[in-house]
């Protein structure tokens, strides 16, 4: 007999993605570190599979958090004037930065801007995503207050952004990271989120570190 498994609940925060599971006779809570839409629906349908095959449900709850997708996800950092820093400057993978900027903009919406910054992408993947057309369109669906492309490679998203029509100075283009910092800097309001993606051309970690020290 293949026992069912029931979301009751299910939550998205800055420090945690999960939902509450309920199985034939059984309650368990998913909990995953960090912010990934994604990784939570991977996680389930583990769960889901682990169930059919007679597993306990608490014991194939802990199962999923152990696989990759479950691992080294970004969170937010709550900083001065309620700035919310989520640090992603690890991923360049275009499939995966769809997956933290789509997840921090569900988190975000209705209640806060998000300004995202983003270095030249790898979009050498198989998702919908994995071109810069569509992810340029992408930022703007989400409504992405303000894009930072930074660095020569970005310069193509950059203008793919732009080009979305309903945009006006939303979008804009940096050398590289040093002479980035003045002008992200000066977009940042009160309450924002700062999302900060990774580039394939230069590392974005003393960036972050400045923005961090600057904001907190």
């Amino acid at each position: 007999l293949m026992t069912e498994l029931q979301i009751t609940r299910e939550w998205l925060g800055w420090d945690s993605t999960g939902a509450d599971l309920v199985g034939e006779r059984e309650e368990a809570t998913l909990r995953i570190p960090g912010i990934s839409l994604e990784a939570r629906a991977a996680a389930i349908e583990m769960v889901r599979g682990s169930l059919a095959a007679g597993t306990p449900l608490v014991d194939a709850v802990e199962a999923s958090l152990g696989e990759d997708f479950a691992l080294g996800l970004p969170h937010g950092e709550v900083l001065a004037d309620d700035v919310v820093l989520v640090d992603a400057s690890y991923v360049a993978q275009a499939s995966r930065a769809v997956d933290v900027t789509k997840s921090v903009s569900t988190l975000a919406r209705g209640t806060r801007r998000v300004v995202a910054v983003a270095g030249a992408l790898d979009f050498s993947g198989a998702s919908d995503y994995d071109n810069l057309s569509a992810f340029g369109a992408f930022m703007v669906r989400l409504n992405v207050s303000q894009v930072f492309a930074v660095g020569r490679g970005a310069r193509a998203l950059f203008l793919s952004v732009g080009m979305e029509g309903s945009w006006d100075g939303e979008s804009r283009f940096c050398e590289d990271s040093v002479s980035a910092y003045d002008d992200i800097r000066a977009h940042i309001r009160p309450g924002d989120v700062l999302l900060v993606l990774g580039s394939t051309d230069e590392s974005f970690t003393p960036l972050v570190q400045k923005l961090r020290d600057d904001l907190a």
